[in-house]
């Protein structure tokens, strides 16, 4: 039996998570891309303007083709940046720039907002990571550290990109099927959320 739905934004509300903020995966995502950009600049800033790619790069942050994307993956996946971005914080507070006060003010903000979007994907979508993530490994070498570092952020501001292109996808879509649940918006995803994309 179809669902009547009276358009996303108001089927899905937006409410309180435990962290006391408002879960909007969309709106949220676009926050937290903002900041790991802002967070980007600053440490190139900080580490140097070209620095390359760090090889191999992340698989853990490749974008998924399937369209909804599985949810799962994607909470793994923002487990695995948050994880890596205070691997980040943590190198460069105690190592390579300890006195750079701005930049790890950002970087915390950052991680903080990730940790949020992770909560809030968690609890609209019902989709835990099974397991956590093999932690990142930086490297040893100071240089070799600033490439992962400066790769592991742009890899996680592209992916933030694609999953707020997602979230847009997945509102026109419900629109464009006139309110009801289709293939394309499972019934798990949205009944009784009382969220707000």
């Amino acid at each position: 039996m179809a669902i009547l739905m009276h358009g996303l934004d108001a089927q899905l509300a937006p409410k309180k998570h435990a962290a006391g903020a408002s879960c909007s995966p969309k709106h949220l995502t676009a926050l937290t891309e903002s900041l790991v950009n802002e967070s980007l600049r600053c440490f190139d800033e900080a580490n140097g303007k070209h620095l390359g790619i760090w090889l191999p790069g992340f698989p853990e942050l490749h974008v998924q083709k399937s369209f909804p994307p599985n949810w799962t993956k994607v909470h793994c996946s923002l487990r695995f940046m948050y994880e890596g971005l205070n691997d980040i914080l943590e190198d460069q507070k105690n190592n390579l720039n300890p006195q750079n006060v701005s930049l790890h003010k950002k970087l915390e903000e950052t991680i903080a907002r990730i940790k949020m979007l992770a909560n809030c994907i968690n609890i609209i979508f019902k989709s835990t990571c099974p397991s956590k993530p093999s932690p990142p490994k930086m490297p040893k070498q100071v240089f070799e550290r600033k490439q992962w570092s400066h790769t592991l952020l742009k890899a996680a501001g592209d992916y933030l990109v694609w999953l707020e292109q997602m979230f847009v996808s997945y509102v026109k879509g419900t629109k464009m099927g006139k309110g009801k649940v289709t293939k394309t918006q499972p019934h798990k995803y949205l009944e009784g959320s009382g969220y707000l994309l």
